[in-house]
């Protein structure tokens, strides 16, 4: 999960499950990165593979957190099953849903890692080795 401060919005995404496991920690995390003018919260919900009733209070509590200050939740490109969980919860109704390109890399902004530190937007890729599943000679 990473969480990237702008000007006016935190941007959260790398959410591949939104459940009873990390709800609460996302909920604090957004917590403690919300500083400054931030109003609105950004949630990309395009990686999200898994969504339970704990992750939708994840997600009443940030929608919550972002109108106290007159802000608002926005998900951004949830997945199918996702849009799917939300249209069955009625939720789509409550929560603004948005379809966005993603943004440039020379327009990316400073983003906390899950242990809260500062990382560098730039991106990084290690080589893998291919794996082989047959098996060793004997």
């Amino acid at each position: 999960m990473i969480i990237e401060r702008d000007l006016d919005a935190l941007r959260i995404s790398g959410v591949r499950e939104l459940n009873a496991a990390n709800a609460f920690v996302l909920e604090k995390m957004v917590s403690a990165a919300r500083t400054g003018d931030a109003k609105d919260i950004e949630l990309d919900l395009s990686e999200t593979l898994a969504l339970d009733s704990s992750g939708l209070g994840a997600l009443i509590a940030l929608r919550n957190a972002a109108e106290r200050p007159g802000g608002v939740l926005r998900l951004v490109n949830p997945t199918p099953l996702a849009r799917r969980i939300l249209e069955l919860t009625r939720l789509h109704r409550v929560l603004e849903i948005a379809q966005q390109e993603k943004r440039p890399a020379d327009q990316q902004s400073e983003y906390l890692n899950e242990a809260g530190s500062t990382v560098s937007s730039r991106s990084y890729s290690f080589p893998r080795a291919p794996v082989s599943l047959a098996p060793a000679p004997a």
